[in-house]
């Protein structure tokens, strides 16, 4: 049934004009009139995220420059089978031909920032320097000083930055304009494409301070991104309100000599005149709401022609309060190199060094976005009755147990366990990250320009931190932990008896509710335990790939064999990849299926008709894009695909773009098959057809039992549509996980049995065509 919300009709309706008004029907049809609306306003809701969050084209943006750098990680090792050859990226190109079938995407009715870019030494944004794992710990972009590029800093100094190769280094060149504010607004489009949670701070010379300042305040203005800066370095600059009037090297008396050197070529000539043009047209124009909201630190040179002690010490009036340093560094050079482009940063002085390595520590951003906000007592006593109780202190049921409480309802959000959080608390790792985009994940609604939103396929510590806010809000002091509940019983005016006890002290009480709402994860339960023969003579490690088993694991140069197909062994994939693995293989008994994260982000970015469907046209575009990412990588394309279906029964399709490059560059590889077992030389494993596997490192993903505390402890085994098991009785988990959500054939092993009452199927296709009947429906 295709359906139109009311609110989305042409004309006024009232159900009473078609059917019976006091009719269970009219209920009926309500009931699931208000679910559509639900739908839909939690589309349109979606949408709004996304719009406020970036535009199609940078979110490409953001996606491209992620693809290369992980790709250029790859080519840095010294296994990497094409380290010449880049994977190209291949997910622009299909947009825009899946544009001109569907039209408008997600901001296209928005001006494109056009690049005017004339004559450049290099790349707007230029890696100088790759750390060995990814992703990296932290980043500092280097803004060029006039007439600079890449190659004004020199790396074999400014490779010294510490923590030592933790810091991921990035120059920010701005030359090839000449008209400030164009030039600003597309390096604010390039600067935007970092967008993780990397902790960064930024360093501008000279003029390359003033176009951080711009750029910084376009994005606190009006704009969302991850990866604002901690901090803000600037060095011989005077602050943005005076630059116009102090900073003009073209006015002093050696001006004419410097241009006339006879080791400046005419190049060199032309390309100074287009930085001296964008210096000329700067206009501040930031009276009134000129400070940043970042800590500053300033350096000088005593003496400096350009820019003396006092006007960078002005910088302090744009700087929060307490959050100024100003910090000199010695004496000023002359003019000698300056077209150059080399001035003061081409060796990088020991104190700048010093100053960028202990800002990126004292203003980590983890330590204050790791932080957990107070959720209140979870060991008070329980309440003899509330409203609503709530089984699971995970991401579910701690968002359900706010909203409840939000809503002026009493509730108590119980748990087994000695914290909350869940699966992400208990089998997520360091690494871990969603398995969808940020979008589609979102407890945490942060409004406003300048805002730090999570990143895309946001990694486990800001799920837990978003976890923890949301029950810091309403629900805050309605969670207990360590308490187990043994049996919902209900009794006969409708209400419920729900009797717990204290794991920690054995102590029962029974609380009567109104409502229990179950938010536990019915496919994760214990974790499969397997073992193969001769496992003790394996001569490398074996682990569970769940948890923080894998934190302290040292994956480089070794040979990794992940046993599984689901998620959480294409995580383990990604995981092994990033930090400096030579050789991924993952073996399961059928293939999985893994896409890359564009084929995720699409069901946001791209338009719906009224029935929340996208264009037939460009799904063939994006799967045809997809097929070619594994022919691409040298990777075996699912061969559930052959059979009709996106994935195989019982699995998730996992998010992984560094699969794919990993499978072009010679590191990872796709296979299917069974362990029979370990090779008595201890060097790998043999499958039951006869081959074997060289590894070194076992990691076993093998899958969990399902979670069967629900039945039990209900006595209930059907569960009616849209999760319940029986009125005020809810289950929130999947009543059919795979085969027939994709036109599947024959049942998933783990779908749970609905209950439709006396009702046929014949009855109900009977009943569908009435409803389509209505007004309110179309079919």
């Amino acid at each position: 049934v295709k359906f139109v919300c009311p609110h989305r009709l042409s004309s006024p309706f009232r159900m009473a004009d078609v059917l019976d008004k006091d009719g269970d029907l009219v209920k009926a049809i309500t009931a699931i009139m208000k679910n559509k609306e639900y739908v839909y306003n939690q589309a349109d809701t979606l949408k709004r995220w996304c719009s406020e969050r970036f535009t199609t084209d940078r979110w490409l943006d953001e996606n491209e420059r992620e693809w290369y750098a992980l790709d250029r990680m790859c080519r840095s090792r010294a296994w990497a089978t094409h380290k010449d050859k880049p994977f190209k990226y291949p997910f622009r190109e299909a947009t825009n031909q899946m544009r001109e079938a569907e039209g408008q995407w997600v901001g296209d009715e928005i001006s494109t920032v056009q690049f005017t870019r004339g004559e450049a030494p290099c790349d707007v944004i230029v890696q100088v320097q790759i750390p060995p794992e990814f992703p990296a710990d932290h980043r500092v972009l280097l803004f060029t000083p006039e007439f600079g590029s890449h190659a004004s800093f020199d790396m074999e100094s400014w490779s010294f930055l510490e923590p030592e190769e933790k810091v991921d280094l990035w120059v920010v060149c701005w030359q090839g304009w000449t008209d400030f504010d164009a030039m600003v607004e597309q390096v604010t489009r390039r600067v935007l494409s970092f967008a993780d949670g990397v902790n960064t701070v930024w360093f501008g010379q000279g003029v390359g301070a003033l176009v951080a300042y711009e750029v910084l305040k376009r994005i606190e203005i009006g704009v969302q991104t991850p990866n604002v800066p901690t901090a803000l370095v600037v060095a011989d600059c005077p602050a943005p309100h005076d630059f116009a009037r102090v900073y003009r090297p073209w006015s002093l008396p050696n001006w004419p000599p410097v241009l006339a050197r006879g080791d400046v070529t005419d190049g060199r000539r032309s390309r100074a005149a287009a930085d001296v043009a964008t210096m000329g047209s700067y206009v501040f124009r930031h009276e009134g709401r000129a400070g940043v909201t970042v800590p500053v630190t300033a350096l000088y040179h005593e003496g400096d022609c350009l820019a003396s002690r006092e006007a960078v010490k002005a910088w302090e009036q744009l700087t929060p309060a307490g959050q100024f340093e100003l910090v000199g560094l010695g004496e000023a050079e002359g003019l000698d190199d300056y077209l150059q482009g080399t001035r003061y940063v081409v060796s990088a002085d020991p104190q700048v060094l010093t100053t960028l390595s202990e800002l990126l520590e004292k203003y980590d951003r983890w330590k204050e976005d790791g932080a957990f906000a107070d959720i209140g007592d979870t060991n008070a006593p329980l309440p003899d009755t509330v409203d609503s109780v709530v089984v699971g202190a995970g991401i579910a049921g701690v968002y359900q147990a706010n909203t409840l409480a939000e809503a002026g309802k009493s509730v108590i959000c119980l748990d087994k366990y000695h914290e909350i959080g869940g699966v992400w608390n208990f089998y997520g790792n360091d690494y871990s990250r969603v398995n969808t985009s940020e979008i589609g994940y979102r407890i945490v609604d942060r409004p406003g320009d300048g805002l730090r939103p999570n990143e895309d396929h946001s990694p486990r510590r800001e799920i837990m931190r978003d976890i923890y806010t949301v029950a810091s809000q309403h629900c805050k002091g309605c969670i207990r932990l360590n308490i187990e509940v043994l049996s919902v019983d209900r009794r006969q005016d409708g209400s419920y008896d729900v009797a717990t006890r204290n794991v920690r002290d054995g102590t029962q009480k029974t609380i009567h509710t109104g409502g229990v709402s179950f938010q536990v994860n019915r496919r994760i339960g214990r974790r499969r335990e397997v073992d193969w023969e001769v496992s003790h003579l394996f001569r490398g490690d074996i682990f569970y790939g769940y948890g923080n088993a894998m934190q302290k694991v040292a994956y480089w140069g070794k040979s990794v064999l992940v046993i599984g197909a689901g998620a959480f062994a294409f995580e383990n994939v990604r995981t092994a990849v990033e930090h400096g693995a030579r050789h991924v293989t993952l073996l399961g008994r059928r293939d999985g299926t893994t896409c890359p994260k564009w084929i995720d982000m699409l069901a946001f970015l791209r338009p719906l008709n009224e029935q929340l469907m996208t264009h037939k046209s460009g799904n063939m575009i994006s799967f045809e894009c997809w097929q070619n990412c594994y022919k691409d990588a040298g990777l075996r394309s699912p061969k559930c695909w052959d059979e009709g279906l996106l994935k195989p029964n019982n699995h998730t399709i996992s998010v992984s773009d560094v699969a794919f490059i990993a499978g072009y560059h010679g590191m990872f590889k796709l296979q299917v098959g069974e362990i029979r077992r370990f090779r008595p030389d201890g060097m790998g494993v043999e499958l039951i057809d006869g081959s074997t596997i060289d590894c070194n490192m076992v990691i076993k993903c093998t899958g969990f039992h399902l979670n069967d505390d629900v039945p039990k402890l209900t006595g209930m085994s059907k569960m009616q549509p849209y999760g319940l098991l029986d009125i005020n009785l809810n289950y929130q988990a999947e009543p059919l996980l795979d085969g027939g959500q994709f036109g599947g054939g024959g049942k998933d092993k783990t779908a749970v049995d609905l209950d439709y009452g006396d009702i046929t199927q014949e009855q109900y296709f009977k009943g569908l065509e009435v409803l389509r009947t209505l007004p309110f429906f179309q079919g």
